[in-house]
C-alpha cells in the first residue's frame, strides 16, 4: 500500500495522518514550522449552530472521526446575564502532529513531492492552509489574521457576544491555563488588533500578562472550503475559515474513502 504524505501539519493535515494511521495506512507529515500558523491559535470549540444548512454534512461526518480518535469534550460556558452555553470540543494540542517532518516541500505533482532535494513518491495530500496557494494558484486563497492568548491558571468558561457569528471566550483549553480569543479575522493586522483583544481579554477579567500569544492566518477560499482531487494520487483541501476541526475531519474521512 502507498504511503501517504501529507503537506502540512495543521489541524487539516493532522486530522488526515490521524484517521490514515487508524485505517492501516502509513502517513508521513510535512510543516516546515512558518510563521502564521492558524491552527495552534484555534480555540477547538465546536457546536452544529455554528455550521449552518451549507457546512451540517461535514459536520455530521465530523463528529464520530472526532470521538473516535481523541474524544469529544464538552465545555459550558457562562455568559454576562448567568445564562449558560453548551459547546463541544476537541483541544487543538490533541489533533496536532506532535513530530512532522520540518522540511520545506518545494514542488508536488501526482502522487510525488519533493522536499530539500529528495524526493518521495506515494499518494499526496497538500493540506497547507493559506500556503496551499503556491501549489494551486488558481485557488486565490488568503488569509485573515488574529490572535488567542493564553493566561496562567484555570478560571472559569465565559462568553461575551461581540456582533453576529463573534464572541469573545475564556475558557480551559489545557490543563493549568486559560484560553481567551474573540474571533479577529483581518486581511491587514496590525498592533493595535493585538490591543483590542487584550482590552477584552481584560473586560473578562484576565488581567496581567499572558503566558504565550497565538498568532495565525485562517484561509478562506472564494465560494466557501474546497476538498479537490487535483490528479490521479493528489488531493488538495483548504478554505477551513473558523471551521477546522469540524472540516478537517470530514475531510479527512472523504480522502481516506477515496484512497480505500
Amino acid at each position: 500500500m502507498p504511503v501517504l504524505f501529507i503537506v502540512g501539519g495543521g489541524l487539516f493535515g493532522s486530522l488526515a495522518a490521524s484517521h490514515a494511521r487508524s485505517k492501516g495506512i502509513e502517513a508521513v507529515v510535512f510543516d516546515s514550522g512558518l510563521e502564521g500558523a492558524a491552527s495552534p491559535a484555534a480555540a477547538g470549540l465546536f457546536k452544529e449552530g455554528w455550521v449552518g444548512k451549507k457546512l451540517r454534512e461535514h459536520y455530521v461526518a465530523a463528529l464520530p472521526l472526532l470521538d473516535r480518535l481523541y474524544g469529544i469534550r464538552h465545555v459550558a460556558l457562562t455568559s454576562d446575564d448567568g445564562g449558560q452555553e453548551a459547546f463541544l470540543f476537541v483541544p487543538p494540542t490533541a489533533i496536532l502532529e506532535p513530530a512532522p517532518i520540518r522540511a520545506r516541500v518545494t514542488s508536488i505533482g501526482d502522487g510525488w513531492l519533493e522536499a530539500e532535494g529528495r524526493r518521495y513518491e506515494g499518494w499526496v495530500y497538500i493540506a497547507a492552509g493559506i500556503w496551499c496557494g503556491q501549489f494551486l494558484p488558481d485557488l486565490n486563497v488568503y488569509g485573515k489574521a488574529g490572535s488567542s492568548f493564553v493566561f496562567p491558571g484555570e478560571r472559569p468558561g465565559r462568553i461575551r457576544p461581540i456582533e453576529r457569528g463573534r464572541q469573545a471566550i475564556a475558557f480551559v483549553r489545557d490543563p493549568g491555563s486559560t484560553h481567551f480569543s474573540d474571533g479577529t479575522a483581518e486581511r491587514e493586522y496590525i498592533p493595535q488588533h493585538d490591543r483590542q483583544t487584550l482590552a477584552r481579554a481584560a473586560d473578562m477579567g484576565l488581567v496581567g500578562e499572558p503566558s504565550k500569544r497565538y498568532w495565525g492566518c485562517r484561509p478562506y477560499t472564494p465560494g466557501g472550503p474546497v476538498f479537490q482531487k487535483i490528479s490521479p494520487r493528489t488531493w488538495l483541501a483548504t478554505g477551513g475559515r473558523k471551521m477546522g476541526t469540524i472540516l478537517g475531519a470530514s475531510f479527512a474521512r472523504r480522502l481516506i474513502e477515496e484512497l480505500c
